[in-house]
């Protein structure tokens, strides 16, 4: 349990820090890995961090995720604000003729 609390104060710290973390998932992950990891995680490859979190004492993406979704109930400020853009834009493109 003092993992977890661990984890959800961590993820505190870069959702506000961090505004795009708190509606992307890999943003927050790459953001937390790079920040709490003993090592330069940052210069190695991401499919190598991923499947050797557990090596570096990292919690697993999973573990990143569901914390977010807890402090995001707990901090309603720190979800994704109506304010952000959307990709919402349609764009048709017509050919007449042959």
């Amino acid at each position: 349990m003092n993992q977890t609390t661990t984890v959800e104060s961590r993820v505190l710290e870069i959702m506000r820090n961090c505004p795009r973390s708190r509606y992307d998932d890999m943003a927050l992950a790459t953001q937390y890995y790079c920040r709490y990891g003993h090592r330069k995680i940052g210069e190695l490859p991401f499919g190598y961090v991923m499947f050797n979190y557990k090596r570096f004492g990292l919690p697993c993406f999973e573990t990143i995720r569901r914390a977010r979704q807890r402090v995001q109930s707990l901090f309603p400020e720190l979800s994704r604000s109506a304010s952000e853009p959307e990709n919402t834009e349609l764009i048709l493109m017509l050919q007449i003729g042959g």
